[in-house]
Formats: C-alpha cells, sequence, structure tokens
C-alpha cells in the first residue's frame, strides 16, 4: 500500500512537472533586450515643439468650482489651433459645443464603416500656490531647454493634443482621405470630470446617432524601467479605467469637558472606523487581462521567472504577493483604500461631539460603488458610524484584446517606436479619463498615450518641471500618422 502510495505520487509530480515546463516552453524566449533608439521622422521636430509652447503659453487651466474658467484663454486656444493647422482644419468640420469644447470630424469615404474617435483635452491643472520658484523653467513658459519643452499641459494633455493635430495636417497636407470618419474629440473640463465637456460631447453623439468602432484618450504608454526586472520597454494599452468613490465616514458622541470623558468619542469612534477600512484592504486578484500581461512579459524574464509567470494556475498567490509590494502595480489587482481627511473637534480639552474622515477608493472594473459602500459598512460594523458616498464613478467595461482598435495601436507602437520584438500587454488606467462619458458610445474605449515614460516623468505629470521631450513628442506624431494609416487608410486584406 505504502509503495503504491509513493508511486501515485511521484506519478502526479512528474504530471505536474511537466505541465510546468510544457507552459514554461510554450512562452519562447525573447531576442536580447535592446533599448529603445531616437531615430529621424520625418517633419521639422523645432516647429513642432515651438507650436507645443505656444499651446502651453495659453493658460486654459481649469481652477476647480471656486474660479470659472477662463472663456478667452480657450477661444485663443481654438484660434491657435485654427491658424498652426491650416489643412487640417480645411478637411475637417468644426462644432463649438458648451463655448470651450471641440468636436472635428474628418469625412470618410465609407459611410457605412464605423468611424472612430481620438480624445485629448485642453485644459490643465493649476500650479499648486507656493510651488511656482521650484519649476526648473517657468510653468507656462513653453520653454525650450535641454532637449524639452516645458510647462503645464505638456505631458497632460497638451503634448498629446498637438501631436494629434500635428499628425492630421501633415496627412492632410499630403492629400491623405481617410476610408472612414474620424472624429477628434477635445473637452475642456477633463480635470475636473468632463461634466461640462466630454459629457456635453456625449449628447451631441447620441443626438446626431453616431457611434464609434473605437475611441482612444489618453492612458498609459511605452514604459520603460518602471517594471522591476523588465529590460526592455513595454507597450501598455489600458482596456479598462478604475472608477472611483469618496466614502464620508461620520460619527456623533455626547460632548463635554476632557476632564470626564466617556468610553469613546466621535474622534475615536471615526478613527477606529477608518483604521477597519484601511486596515483591511481588498484582495490582490489577478485576473484575465492581468493575465495577459503577465504572458506578454513573460519572455523578457529568466527561466525561472519565466515559468512563475507561465504557470500562474500553481504560481497565482507567490505572483500576486510580490506585484502588491509595489502601490503601482497592487493598484491595478485590486479596488485601493486611500484614508485622506479627518476632522472633528474644536479644542483640545473639549469633548468632540461630531467627526468626519474621507476614504477614497479607486475602483477596479470587477467592484462597484455600490460595492464598496456595502463592503465599508460590513467591515466597520458599528450602529454609531455612518458611511455616505461623495460622488461616485463607476469602472469601466473592459475592451477587447482581439478587435481591429486594439491591433492597430499595437500596430503602430511597434512600427514607430522600431522595437518589432517589444512585448504589448492589455493593463488598467488607474485614473480618471473623459472615456468615462463615451463608455457606451462606441464598441470598445482604449487608452493610451505614445510616449515613452521612464520613472522620473510620472511624477511630473500634474506636479513641478513637467516636460516633454521633443524626441518624445515628434515620435507621437510619427505614432499618430501610422495609427491613423493603419486604422483609416486604404482597405486592406484579410483586415
Amino acid at each position: 500500500m505504502v509503495k503504491k502510495l509513493t508511486l501515485t505520487i511521484l506519478a502526479i509530480i512528474a504530471v505536474i512537472a511537466g505541465v510546468v515546463l510544457a507552459r514554461t516552453l510554450a512562452i519562447s524566449t525573447a531576442s536580447p533586450a535592446t533599448p529603445l533608439t531616437p531615430r529621424a521622422f520625418p517633419g521639422d521636430g523645432e516647429a513642432i515643439a515651438e507650436r507645443l509652447a505656444t499651446a502651453i503659453r495659453i493658460e486654459t487651466v481649469s481652477w476647480g468650482d471656486d474660479r470659472p474658467a477662463d472663456d478667452a484663454a480657450f477661444q485663443e486656444f481654438r484660434e491657435f489651433l485654427a491658424a498652426a493647422y491650416p489643412a487640417a482644419h480645411a478637411v475637417m468640420q468644426r462644432e463649438i459645443i458648451n463655448r470651450n469644447t471641440l468636436i472635428y470630424r474628418w469625412p470618410g469615404e465609407d459611410a457605412a464603416e464605423k468611424p472612430i474617435a481620438l480624445i485629448a483635452h485642453i485644459d490643465v491643472v493649476p500650479i499648486e500656490p507656493g510651488t511656482e520658484d521650484q519649476w526648473t523653467r517657468p510653468a507656462f513658459s513653453g520653454d525650450a531647454f535641454d532637449g524639452a519643452v516645458w510647462g503645464r499641459g505638456s505631458l497632460d494633455n497638451k503634448g498629446q493634443l498637438i501631436a494629434i493635430m500635428e499628425a492630421v495636417e501633415r496627412l492632410a497636407a499630403a492629400g491623405f482621405t481617410p476610408r472612414r470618419d474620424i472624429y477628434l474629440l477635445f473637452g475642456h473640463d477633463e480635470e475636473q470630470g468632463g461634466a461640462d465637456g466630454a459629457a456635453e460631447i456625449r449628447k451631441y453623439l447620441d443626438r446626431n446617432g453616431i457611434y464609434f468602432d473605437w475611441t482612444l484618450d489618453e492612458g498609459s504608454g511605452v514604459v520603460d524601467g518602471l517594471i522591476d526586472g523588465l529590460k526592455t520597454p513595454i507597450a501598455l494599452i489600458a482596456i479598462a479605467e478604475k472608477g472611483a468613490a469618496t466614502l464620508k465616514i461620520s460619527a456623533t458622541a455626547p460632548g463635554g469637558h476632557s476632564s470626564t470623558p466617556g468610553p469613546e468619542t466621535a474622534v475615536s469612534l471615526v478613527a477606529r472606523a477608518v483604521a477597519d477600512l484601511t486596515d483591511n484592504p481588498y484582495p490582490l486578484e489577478i485576473n484575465a487581462a492581468m493575465t495577459d500581461f503577465l504572458h506578454a512579459m513573460a519572455p523578457q524574464f529568466p527561466f525561472v521567472q519565466r515559468m512563475a509567470l507561465a504557470n500562474l494556475w500553481l504560481s497565482r498567490p507567490l505572483i500576486a504577493k510580490s506585484l502588491g509590494a509595489s502601490p503601482a502595480t497592487a493598484a491595478a489587482l485590486r479596488t485601493t483604500t486611500a484614508a485622506t481627511m479627518i476632522d472633528g473637534g474644536v479644542k483640545a480639552n473639549i469633548l468632540p461631539q461630531t467627526a468626519h474622515a474621507y476614504v477614497n477608493y479607486r475602483i477596479h472594473p470587477r467592484d462597484s460603488v455600490a460595492g464598496v459602500k456595502a463592503r465599508a459598512i460590513r467591515q466597520i460594523n458599528d450602529d454609531r458610524i455612518t458611511v455616505e458616498v461623495l460622488g461616485g464613478a463607476e469602472p469601466s467595461p473592459q475592451a477587447a484584446t482581439d478587435s481591429d482598435g486594439y491591433r492597430a495601436i499595437a500596430a503602430a507602437s511597434r512600427e514607430v517606436f522600431d522595437h518589432p520584438g517589444m512585448p504589448v500587454a492589455p493593463f488598467l488606467t488607474l485614473q480618471g479619463t473623459d472615456t468615462r462619458h463615451y463608455v457606451g458610445a462606441a464598441d470598445n474605449n482604449y487608452r493610451f498615450t505614445p510616449f515613452l515614460y521612464e520613472a522620473d516623468d510620472l511624477k511630473r505629470i500634474h506636479g513641478t518641471d513637467e516636460r516633454i521631450e521633443v524626441v518624445n513628442l515628434v515620435r507621437a506624431v510619427a505614432w499618430y500618422e501610422a495609427l491613423l494609416n493603419e486604422a483609416a487608410g486604404e482597405a486592406r486584406p484579410n483586415r
């Protein structure tokens, strides 16, 4: 009996080992990693950079609810686009929505084919007061310095908007006629949620029966050096974005003098509730899209790591724990929980009668706003605490990775970044974009910015010393040209 059991166990181990080895070998070893190298693109990089500089100098700032946008600045920006891109404006029809938002339509030859849309936003965030002197170049200068264009919006999102316009200008001047309609959707208040911009565009689309094959907004991009152990750039095409919700956690308690306290105060009740939420985060889970992402990276790693990534059926808990060690990758695996504000009490020797805390969630596509609230109530489990949702945006559905749109984005990335072996993988946009308003207006919604991001670039988005390298900007122009040729050029066999 013991011998038979031993043989059975050995047979099972052999089968498992065979499956592990077969799955590992099925993921081929990548060619030696090579860094991206600057290449010459058609066009005048200096002139493109100067046009972006002009766009940056026009201060189209979304200030917030307490200060309205400067309509004159947005009008100046419209006039700048018309003057800077005459060929594009000659072939496209323009609509102005809600004073400051723009819709462009480039009519295609085949009215029966679904249109596509490229999305960007005109507005930028303000400079944090007191940090103005920390900028190497003034925040709205558009200065050319050290091979880059400096200023607010260079990365988010005027650099992308200008790259789109440059590509359309070049194609229009060359006589390109799209096979299908191409729309450019430029909202003016994305940094405040898009309620007056993208949301109004959506109403326009619905009124006019306009429905897209796919849309492409800002989002992830080509990253280099951001993933431990990965020695080659990887293009991350975001197929979904997180939702968001803020919970207001409130408590009341008897007041009085601090010399005769009861067992609890409103502050201690709220503090304990916040601890209940932050000490018990959502679990780390590897879903199908994350599996595709890990499999795309696997060939770039040595054999042992490749074996682990190829056999998630066995290594999933270990891989999830490893990814969870980094805030960036952990955020892609779960709904995140962040306690951001707390207030209560008026004086150190007075028992507070009320206290409030605010906990911000960024919601994974498998969760929901209502689910976040219900889970928080269960975790706190205290009738003395009230939980209120302050605004909420549901996460988006996931777009397909086997569509013409996804393939076109991947093909343009491999071509223009001049890296045929570069991994391309689906990912999740962790921040909100205007695309939240276009869910249901297209078969698929994608988010991808054709910039190369290195570690220091991400902290400059909404931060000090925002800038974009000129080579990055010019490459983005070439990328949009390649994308539009791929997606809306002459019909190709076996598309």
